[in-house]
């Protein structure tokens, strides 16, 4: 009997120790449960990850142990990671990161800004991701992080920015997204972002600006819109950028300036037009920007300046005109900032131009003389002008008429080739052939004596728009009027003719 009752003992203590180590088990799980959830779904270290089939490699430096590292490089290898993807969970194991970057080493591997994994990092401070497919920026993509001051992303293929993308970033400095697909610039997409001070978006599709697309970065200075697909801008276009002081819009096709287009710009020191398709500028294009003090409009298409154009940038003192098609730079062009082109670090650069030579041209010689910059004598010294015989044909035409023979062209002949001849024995001179087929000399200003330089009969205003091209088919006015003069001409022969014979015939009748 007491057997028995040992046994039955020794079976309870066994039942209980049993249901004991049970408990302890379970509430030992439970604890590591608990402490997955906190550390984002992973016991793991995003920096210690010895996975080979992980999606993610972050390397870190200086550390690996959980919660210590700063800096991190992450290569992402394979492709189709969902936007929840438990991958992400990990970063929570360095909450401490300060620099982070994602280089994509398989196309498709990675089409989204990684907010899952943001969402940790509450002091990070720079993002860079390269060579992934993200096709648009989201809403609050970067998941309000408050100490984010610089976003790289480019190389990627982003076709457009939502509104709220860059959104509640009060350290954000610095966003570069050159070299994307971006199409559009809309509205609402920088918002409370008030230490943004440079925007690049060079090697973009961009054709559109939205009125007030910047309207919420009134602290930008630095706004690179170069090697884009701008056609057009407006009196709006740059609303809000107040205390901007460099616009780059190089190597787009901009064709005209309206009026105001920069009013906004109050603080601009630097604007960069070189590049693009420029044909018409208004006189009041560059009205506001009394800090403007370097202006590039290289490689356009104008033929010409508005007289007044350079009166609201009274402060240039660096200007580029290379390659271009103007005709004449008049003294009354360059007047309001011809002092500022004198100092030694100003900038005047006119070579490769259709300049005519004559009296317009002749402030060139005295600036040559009185700059102490050597940029502006060096492009000086190499700038041409053609002597075009139309140009001689004006001077041909003011000479008194007594001391011309009676067979003008020979005489205009003779003074075309007496000009050349001269300048035969100056210096070498560059022939080139006009859109007529005339021929016409080339010569540097510099080299041709001021006082020799011909005026022009009546210099047009170079305000006016090209001359209206008439379909050469069908005859404008002016010459329908000259083919009904010829024919009444033709008309009134024939019938003074046949009055003469008339009245012959009636002398002879009547008075023999």
């Amino acid at each position: 009997m007491e057997r028995r009752i040992a046994r039955v003992m020794c079976i309870l203590i066994t039942l209980a120790l049993v249901n004991e180590l049970s408990i302890a088990v379970q509430a030992r799980d439970n604890n590591k449960r608990r402490s997955k959830e906190k550390s984002g779904g992973f016991q793991k270290n995003i920096c210690d990850i010895t996975d080979r089939d992980s999606k993610v490699h972050c390397y870190c430096e200086n550390t690996r142990e959980p919660r210590n590292a700063t800096k991190a490089e992450c290569w992402v290898f394979n492709g189709g990671i969902p936007r929840d993807d438990l991958i992400w969970q990990s970063f929570a194991s360095q909450p401490a990161l300060q620099t982070l970057s994602f280089n994509v080493r398989v196309d498709g591997a990675l089409g989204y800004v990684p907010t899952k994994a943001l969402q940790y990092l509450q002091r990070l401070r720079s993002i860079n991701i390269k060579y992934g497919n993200i096709v648009e920026i989201s809403s609050y993509a970067f998941a309000n992080i408050t100490n984010l001051k610089e976003v790289a992303l480019s190389q990627n293929q982003i076709e457009s920015i939502q509104q709220y993308a860059f959104a509640h970033l009060p350290n954000l400095t610095v966003v570069n997204l050159e070299e994307n697909m971006i199409l559009e610039l809309v509205r609402d997409s920088f918002i409370d972002v008030p230490k943004l001070q440079k925007l690049t978006f060079t090697k973009n599709n961009i054709s559109t600006i939205s009125n007030g697309a910047f309207q919420h970065t009134f602290n930008l200075l630095e706004l690179d819109l170069n090697r884009n697909n701008i056609f057009h801008l407006n009196r709006h276009t740059f609303d809000g950028l107040a205390n901007l002081k460099k616009l780059d819009l190089r190597r787009n096709h901009i064709y005209n300036l309206t009026e105001f287009t920069f009013a906004e710009l109050w603080n601009l020191q630097e604007l960069l037009l070189g590049k693009n398709d420029l044909k018409y500028i208004s006189e009041r294009a560059f009205d506001g920007l009394s800090q403007l003090r370097k202006l590039s409009l290289d490689d356009n298409k104008l033929a010409s300046l508005p007289a007044g154009l350079f009166e609201g940038v009274r402060g240039l003192s660096s200007l580029d005109l290379r390659s271009n098609e103007l005709h004449a730079l008049t003294f009354d062009n360059i007047k309001p900032i011809l002092d500022n082109l004198k100092p030694t670090g100003s900038n005047l650069l006119l070579e490769e131009n259709n300049f005519v030579c004559d009296c317009r041209l002749k402030w060139m010689h005295s600036l040559r003389n009185e700059t102490q910059s050597q940029n502006t004598k060096d492009s000086l010294e190499g700038v041409t002008c053609k002597m075009d015989p139309p140009i001689v044909s004006s001077a041909y035409n003011k000479m008194p008429e007594e001391s011309l023979n009676i067979n003008k062209d020979n005489s205009l002949t003779n003074i075309i080739i007496e000009t050349v001849k001269k300048t035969n024995s100056t210096e070498k001179k560059d022939m080139t052939i006009d859109i007529n087929g005339k021929k016409g000399v080339k010569r540097n200003v510099l080299k041709i004596p001021p006082e020799t330089l011909p005026c022009p009969v009546e210099t047009k205003k170079t305000t006016q728009l090209p001359a209206f091209i008439a379909d050469p088919v069908i005859p404008i006015q002016n010459e329908m009027k000259t083919f009904r003069f010829h024919e009444m001409n033709e008309a009134t022969k024939i019938s003074f003719v046949h009055s003469i014979v008339l009245w012959n015939i009636f002398f002879i009748f009547f008075f023999t």
